[in-house]
């Protein structure tokens, strides 16, 4: 069963992004970068890591941005690189493109603007390989509505 970390510090995107990974894996709420980096840390040393972290990028104490920095950090100090790490998609009502670029330069794998939506974010996550579609399984297209 994947497992998913999401670091925000707003209750009502922390709830959107849990309703939309619950029914896929397990969900762990951080609500700041020091908090996620334990929560990492933790997760490595119990051999049983996270396969994505939803991380905000504006957010007390430690932001998004030192976050991810201090994730690939660790990452590296045990011997994991590129595709071995865990993927991180940024989720983030900042639209600058200056956060966006810098995001990807410190090895964020997706940057989604707030509000989520899900078909979207569920396809990011079916891209970057964090869940596995079954073969008669259609690929979300963006356009499909709630019921």
């Amino acid at each position: 069963m994947p497992r998913f970390l999401i670091v925000d510090d707003d209750p009502v995107s922390c709830e959107t992004l849990r309703e939309i990974l619950a029914p896929h894996g397990q969900c762990d709420v951080a609500s700041d970068g020091q908090e996620a980096l334990r929560a990492v840390r933790a997760a490595m040393d119990d051999r049983f890591p996270y396969d994505l972290v939803c991380l905000d990028i504006l957010m007390p104490n430690t932001g998004g941005h030192d976050a991810l920095r201090n994730i690939r950090r660790l990452e590296a100090e045990r011997g994991l690189a590129g595709s071995d790490g865990v993927k991180v998609i940024m989720t983030t009502a900042v639209r600058d493109s200056r956060h966006c670029l810098q995001a990807f330069r410190e090895g964020c794998e997706s940057y989604l603007a707030k509000p989520i939506n899900a078909p979207e974010f569920l396809q990011q996550m079916y891209a970057l390989g964090v869940l596995k579609r079954d073969a008669d399984e259609p690929v979300p297209t963006g356009t499909e509505t709630a019921e």
